[in-house]
């Protein structure tokens, strides 16, 4: 939002003569009154009539100007707050769709089988993972991620305060890819609240109207900023909501390095959320071009924890 000025006092212009006037008749006699000089001293002093009319017209002109830019900033902020207010109202219709807040609420965790594929830019599977993922909420935040890979266990957790990764028999102790694997935890979570939290946390949030998608859904669109949107390095996402239902048919996110538009393609809704329980993720240009099918998700066997 653009900031707020305060307010522009005028000042009246005054023509000074330039020169040293004696103090009016009753005032203490001898004393001079200097006047600040704007003018040339010239014949008696005062301005003539082109210097009056040429003051006017800047005056003018600079009060005008001033109006202008109050106006362009009363307008902006008003079209912020707009913006925003819009934004704000299509989310909450989406919760609405997707079960609503008071449901989200009440369901303290939830867990899942997760799917995961992922293809090369050629259409080549890269990597193909089956896990099993927990969640819950309340009364902190908690998480647990396992899987096997060439027949030995993975688990990864994150208790509330710290995160623990374990291969095997052998706990990892290394905080850099511990941290690393946090931020794991994180995007597989930030994908299953989604529209919820969208209103938390203080995001940058602008309604932006109706766009087609490539596939030829219309769709309404939120920009939402998660951090500073002054940052060129941070992630900008693009929520793009069914024109008619609110339901959240995918998004949009431009990283530091790519662009990914991402498509809820079912849902699942055995718990009384609208779950996606497939998904699909292509690499797209700023244009929402698409490039190639970059991973496919699938959920299932949702069960509350």
């Amino acid at each position: 939002m653009p900031k707020r000025y305060s307010s522009i006092h005028e000042i009246e212009p005054t023509y000074r003569t330039g020169r040293n006037d004696p103090v009016p008749t009753g005032s203490h006699t001898g004393m001079i009154v200097n006047h600040a000089e704007i003018l040339p001293k010239v014949g008696t002093g005062y301005p003539d009539t082109g210097q009056v009319m040429t003051i006017e017209r800047n005056y003018n002109h600079m009060k005008n100007l001033t109006l202008i830019i109050f106006a362009s900033i009363t307008l902006g902020l008003i079209s912020c707050s707009k913006e925003d207010r819009k934004a704000k109202e299509l989310i909450n219709r989406s919760i609405k769709a997707h079960g609503g807040q008071a449901t989200w609420n009440e369901l303290q965790g939830f867990a899942m089988e997760k799917e995961t594929w992922l293809y090369f830019e050629d259409g080549e599977t890269e990597a193909h993972s089956v896990q099993y993922n927990s969640f819950r909420n309340t009364p902190y935040f908690e998480a647990t991620i396992s899987w096997e890979t060439d027949g030995m266990l993975h688990r990864l957790s994150f208790d509330g305060s710290k995160t623990h990764y374990i291969m095997g028999e052998n706990e990892i102790q290394n905080e850099g890819f511990l941290q690393n694997k946090k931020r794991d935890i994180d995007a597989a979570y930030y994908v299953l609240n989604k529209p919820f939290d969208l209103l938390e946390g203080g995001k940058n949030l602008v309604y932006q109207g109706e766009t087609t998608l490539p596939e030829g859904q219309q769709v309404e669109v939120v920009q939402v900023i998660d951090g500073n949107p002054q940052d060129p390095l941070q992630d900008i996402w693009w929520y793009y909501f069914d024109a008619e239902t609110a339901v959240l048919v995918g998004y949009k996110v431009k990283t530091s390095d790519h662009f990914s538009l991402v498509y809820n393609r079912a849902w699942d809704e055995s718990l009384g959320i609208r779950f996606p329980s497939k998904r699909e993720s292509y690499r797209v240009d700023s244009a929402s071009n698409v490039l190639y099918l970059r991973a496919a998700y699938e959920y299932r066997n949702f069960e509350r924890k």
